[in-house]
């Protein structure tokens, strides 16, 4: 047996934390003394305490990581590894485009000139669009996290056999957008109604929307939006349904992110 000293050494982690560790069930200890409250682990709890560093260090929530340990069941860490995984290749992702962004806007600036393009011309249309048949998912997330989303979509096709009809679509449910906590649905065109395990297959209706086309930096992607809202107000419309985003050229295209081409959809009708 060790002490909880003893342990904190053999885990790499402090005494406090084992104590918290404790407290949360996440690890007990093997025995605690009841005239004291001394703890102490047996050597077969060095595995135990050596998995929640790792998967910590993997991102894993303590919540989360007592639900692999209390489940044992290996086809639910590999499903939990393949969703950690896929959030962290898109937070790698946005870091690489966070970076070409970043070092576009300095070279503007070595040069003198402003590092913000605020004076794009907007094209704004308004006509009625046919109805899309989409397999989606819904969820309320981070933004950061979109593109394990898209991914998990695409995944889940290849395995079925089912080819995109277009391009990938975002819809906004928020009133108040929070890019950390958004109510979004990432959806992708098809062909034909199917039923996928995971995926809802729904129709977008048509009817009337007001458009345009944005080049530029997601994060810059409000002048657009800034720009519809304008002209929706000048004109007389109203918003009727929840916004997309359509997205034409993005990081898959290997561009600059100032070249991204995305299309800003509002359903809307000709106000009373």
């Amino acid at each position: 047996m060790y002490t909880i000293g003893q342990f904190s050494k053999i885990g790499q982690v402090s005494k406090k934390m084992l104590r918290h560790y404790d407290a949360i069930s996440l690890l007990k200890p093997e025995y605690t003394k009841p005239q004291n409250g001394y703890r102490y682990y047996s050597k077969n709890q060095i595995k135990d305490i050596m998995m929640i560093n790792k998967l910590k260090r993997y991102r894993f929530s303590l919540e989360e990581i007592s639900e692999v340990l209390k489940k044992d069941d290996t086809h639910y860490l590999k499903n939990m590894m393949r969703e950690k995984v896929l959030n962290l290749s898109e937070e790698i992702k946005n870091n690489q485009r966070l970076l070409k962004d970043m070092e576009e806007a300095f070279v503007h600036i070595e040069k003198g000139e402003d590092m913000m393009i605020t004076n794009r011309k907007f094209n704004i249309i308004v006509d009625e669009l046919k109805a899309i048949t989409v397999l989606s998912i819904r969820r309320t997330i981070p933004m950061t996290q979109i593109g394990s989303v898209i991914g998990e979509i695409f995944e889940k096709m290849y395995r079925n056999e089912i080819n995109p009809a277009g391009e990938i679509m975002t819809l906004y449910y928020d009133e108040d957008f929070d890019p950390e906590y958004a109510d979004i649905e990432v959806c992708i065109p098809i062909s034909k109604s199917i039923q996928i395990e995971g995926l809802n297959t729904r129709t977008i209706v048509g009817g009337l929307y007001a458009h345009t086309v944005f080049v530029g930096a997601y994060s810059e992607i409000g002048e657009g939006y800034a720009a519809l809202i304008d002209w929706m107000k000048e004109n007389e419309y109203e918003v009727i349904g929840a916004p997309f985003d359509r997205y034409i050229k993005g990081p898959d295209a290997r561009c600059s992110p100032k070249d991204y081409i995305t299309e800003i959809y509002f359903p809307v009708k000709k106000r009373q």
